[in-house]
């Protein structure tokens, strides 16, 4: 699990959670208020609901197209479950909550085996 998770803010504008995406290196970004998990903005959350339709991103903020629906799982949860919990929603990454509170974000590339998360051993 990586601990130190770089966050955006509801109020961050698109263009600079873009920015912080390729400037860190990092796709997706959880989005917090305080230290409480609110959403998650990815580069598909950008692509589907600012490009495609044709938004323009200076006036928009991350709270505007933050997906809202998120799998999380427990900090002490056994590796098992966090494979079972990505297969099923097929996802390349988990985010780690201690109730409300974001601790972490275990990724394909944490576990053992990674290549055989996805169904298929799909990359």
């Amino acid at each position: 699990m990586t601990e130190n998770v770089i966050t955006v803010e509801p109020s961050t504008t698109i263009v600079d959670a873009a920015k912080k995406m390729v400037e860190s290196r990092h796709g997706p970004l959880p989005v917090v208020e305080g230290e409480r998990l609110v959403g998650i903005i990815t580069d598909r959350d950008l692509v589907a609901r600012v490009v495609a339709e044709g938004r323009d991103p200076t006036g928009l903020t991350v709270n505007d197209i933050e997906t809202r629906e998120l799998v999380t799982i427990a900090p002490d949860a056994d590796l098992e479950e966090a494979i079972v919990q990505m297969r099923k929603h097929q996802l390349d990454r988990l985010l780690v909550v201690e109730g409300e509170r974001l601790v972490g974000i275990i990724s394909e590339a944490d576990l053992p085996g990674k290549d055989e998360v996805r169904p298929g051993g799909a990359p």
